[in-house]
């Protein structure tokens, strides 16, 4: 058992160094060191969200392009009908016959 202990704990010279100014400098060294590390899966974190969203983009790009190749031939059509529509439902009242059809 106290064999075990002994192997958990790192002795106090190891953890904190010989003097206050050596363990301040090895606190500091080791903050460090953490905080580069979080700031490295940060900016990885970052770009992959970066990457992704230029990915979804161009694909919602493609989508509606698609979309607008397929609606622009029935805009075309939509003229069409529109005028097709408003000649068909003038009354036929205001239709004046023109002589020539009447031979």
């Amino acid at each position: 058992m106290e064999g075990e202990k002994s192997m958990m704990k790192r002795p106090m010279e190891e953890v904190y160094g010989s003097d206050p100014a050596e363990g301040y400098q090895k606190g500091k060294k080791e903050t460090k060191e953490h905080y580069r590390a979080l700031l490295r899966l940060a900016d990885e974190h970052r770009k992959s969200e970066s990457e992704w969203h230029e990915a979804s983009s161009k694909a919602k790009q493609s989508v509606l392009l698609r979309k607008w190749i397929c609606l622009m031939p029935l805009s075309g059509l939509k003229g069409t009908l529109t005028l097709w529509l408003s000649w068909k439902n003038l009354q036929q009242s205001s239709w004046k016959p023109k002589e020539t059809w009447l031979m």
